[in-house]
């Protein structure tokens, strides 16, 4: 029978009722109605999805679908995807994987047939470079394994969080102090002498990483270690694409010199190569032309980087669907909630943020706290006990917590928790659950992808890698002489292949901004300040219910407000001599809702040397906040003593999502 191609589109793949597998393929109409072709043969499709159990349509002769070019790619993508899924356990394997051509598919594909051929899921060990990329993959795995208990098993997280769970598990002084950094190299001087550490990493059967190009430095040398303390019949899956690379991995640096040594060693180390060509992620010519010509265009390396640099901004340029004007003058009211807004600094961002205060819209950036869901603070605030019962959980919930507008239900809700923390399946240990959340980066099973609630994503380049949008509008910052031309071309790359449908592109400013630890800010003329509020660390808890910022019934006020009043604008904070100077957060009431923690004064007063005037800026006005987010104190903290109760006892309370520029001026003479 004769077929037309119609565009790809995402199947459910059901065995015996269940889903075992998601794939994007190009959709074939044929006069026996629509099919896919899948794992060699051709399936007919009914409402997005496919039942093995009724089998395939058979090839022979005219009951083929026609189009042999496409169907020969067709073919040559299985076999491409199927070297990496069915390669054996013990293999190791360098995976060359550009934007959108199935690597999150490829990689859940491989852990579920590991699993299948016997492997125990807890042995496989998956690490990520984001927290983004985890929760992505988290979501997925289930899906994929005949028991999706094993995709809990299974320990997928950043390289941060599994060298904490390795320092920790192992010396009973590990504290979370100092840098990332700090961190990664106390884990990598374990790998390399104790025992103990060496005799657990003997355990892992497999380890798949992921996004291999990004990884330097103290990451490169810690995870070549791993790779070189395993058992040699452990296997190993690395994916990446240098076409990807851009190793400051945050929206303010520009490169870093450590360069692509972690794939170069892997070279070295005789990994196997394999590829994946076939671009899922569109069927868009023009995009198209962008995931494949452009990124050849990326990757050669005979032409001078400033040269190439014009060749592949033209060509997004012109392939882009759309033209816009400046960044500045975005206005989200005509949007796509599923659509990205990718810029190249932070600073651009914020002010697009800014400029659509009213307008409901999400935050993707480094440097904001992670976003615990609010409903954990909202059932615990005063819940003093050690342990809850499913019972008593389902009571709070159903007491607290307003049904039609929670992200989950309380049945999910405790699924997650018994994952957490459980004890049984009936059981979860409360301080366990707090020694999770109370980390740098908790589990992203109790976190938001984005910050904020609805509305289209307005973030950098830098933080959306590995996500994608329907429609991505790209900021592009103009040519600058310090720049990494190298560095630069790839996150322009990285930025115009988020989108699966359409793709505009504008103009964004250069550098105007300073960064005090990353905290951005801007001078404006006649003395005003734009500074940055609502990083991780402006709030704590001692900020929230501390026994120095309120009494116990001003707490219970402010953390009420809080609650009652998720989005709010025009939020003011000044510095007060009994708070030490420190700021205090109110509304336009004046009701006292939160002390800014002191690094903001520190901050601030580091703004003042910057810009050679003193005193140091005494307030910020215009703050908002645009949603809740849980904030919770580790058993034992020392913190917990200068709380009030209930939140002494509880360690969970609420917390605002402060976000954007304040505003402020500078004092005094220089």
């Amino acid at each position: 029978m004769q077929s037309v191609f119609s565009g790809d589109i995402e199947v459910s793949i059901v065995r015996a009722g269940r889903e075992i597998a998601r794939v994007v393929r190009p959709l074939r109409e044929t006069a026996a109605g629509p099919v896919i072709r899948f794992k060699r043969q051709f399936w007919p499709v009914a409402d997005g999805i496919v039942y093995l159990d009724n089998g395939p349509i058979p090839e022979d002769g005219d009951n083929s679908p026609a189009n042999e070019n496409l169907v020969r790619h067709d073919e040559e993508d299985d076999v491409l995807q199927d070297a990496v899924i069915s390669a054996g356990g013990s293999a190791r394997l360098l995976v060359n994987a550009g934007p959108g051509t199935g690597k999150t598919f490829v990689a859940c594909s491989r852990v579920a047939a590991l699993i299948g051929e016997g492997v125990p899921a807890s042995r496989i060990w998956l690490v990520s470079f984001t927290r983004t990329a985890i929760q992505e993959i988290r979501n997925r795995l289930e899906s994929y394994l005949d028991d999706p208990a094993d995709a809990t098993a299974v320990k997928i997280a950043t390289l941060d969080s599994h060298a904490w769970a390795i320092q920790s598990g192992f010396s009973s002084e590990a504290r979370l102090t100092g840098s990332h950094n700090d961190n990664i190299r106390t884990t990598l001087e374990r790998v390399l002498e104790d025992e103990d550490v060496q005799e657990y990493l003997g355990r892992i059967r497999h380890l798949v990483i992921d996004e291999a190009q990004d990884i330097i430095g103290d990451r490169a040398r810690l995870l070549l270690a791993m790779v070189d303390g395993i058992d040699e019949g452990c296997g190993v899956t690395v994916f990446c694409d240098r076409a990807q690379a851009i190793y400051g991995f945050t929206e303010d640096s520009h490169g870093d010199d450590d360069g692509e040594i972690f794939v170069e060693e892997l070279e070295r180390r005789s990994f196997e190569p394999r590829e994946l060509r076939r671009v899922h992620r569109t069927s868009d010519p023009a995009l198209l032309k962008i995931f494949t010509d452009v990124r050849q265009r990326v990757l050669d390396e005979r032409l001078p980087a400033s040269r190439k640099g014009e060749l592949v901004r033209g060509e997004i340029r012109r392939l882009a669907a759309n033209q816009l004007g400046q960044s500045w003058d975005l206005d989200l009211t005509g949007v796509p909630a599923n659509s990205l807004v990718l810029v190249r600094q932070r600073c651009d961002a914020l002010t697009i943020s800014g400029k659509n205060s009213e307008i409901p819209h999400r935050l993707r950036m480094s440097g904001l706290p992670s976003r615990i869901l609010p409903w954990l603070a909202q059932i615990f605030w005063d819940y003093a006990g050690r342990r809850v019962s499913d019972d008593d959980f389902t009571e709070l919930w159903q007491t607290r917590i307003d049904e039609s507008a929670a992200p989950l239900t309380a049945e999910r809700a405790w699924q997650l928790m018994v994952e957490g923390a459980g004890v049984t399946g009936h059981l979860v240990d409360l301080h366990r659950l707090r020694e999770l959340l109370g980390r740098s980066s908790p589990p992203v099973i109790f976190t938001s992808p984005e910050y904020g609630d609805g509305g289209p994503v307005v973030g950098t380049i830098h933080a959306s890698k590995g996500r994608e949008g329907d429609n991505v509008f790209l900021f592009l910052p103009p040519l600058e002489d310090d720049a990494d031309d190298e560095e630069e071309i790839r996150v322009l790359y990285v930025g115009a292949t988020r989108a699966k449908h359409r793709l505009s592109v504008g103009d964004a400013p250069g550098r105007q901004s300073g960064n005090i630890d990353g905290r951005v800010w801007k001078r404006l003329p006649k003395d005003k300040l734009l500074i940055e509020i609502g990083r991780s660390g402006d709030l704590d808890a001692e900020g929230l219910v501390g026994v120095a910022a309120f009494s116990e019934e001003e707490a219970r006020k402010a953390q009420l407000v809080i609650a009652l009043n998720p989005s709010m604008q025009d939020l003011y904070a000044a510095a007060k001599g009994d708070l030490g100077w420190n700021m205090e957060l109110v509304t336009p009431e004046q009701q006292r809702i939160a002390v800014l923690a002191d690094r903001v004064r520190t901050d601030f007063r580091e703004i003042a040397k910057a810009t050679n005037r003193w005193p140091q800026p005494g307030y910020l006005a215009k703050i908002r906040s645009i949603g809740l987010r849980t904030l919770v104190v580790r058993p034992g903290d020392p913190v917990l003593e200068r709380l009030h109760e209930p939140w002494r006892s509880s360690g969970f309370m609420l917390a605002p999502m402060l976000v954007g520029f304040g505003w402020s001026k500078l004092k005094g003479r220089s």
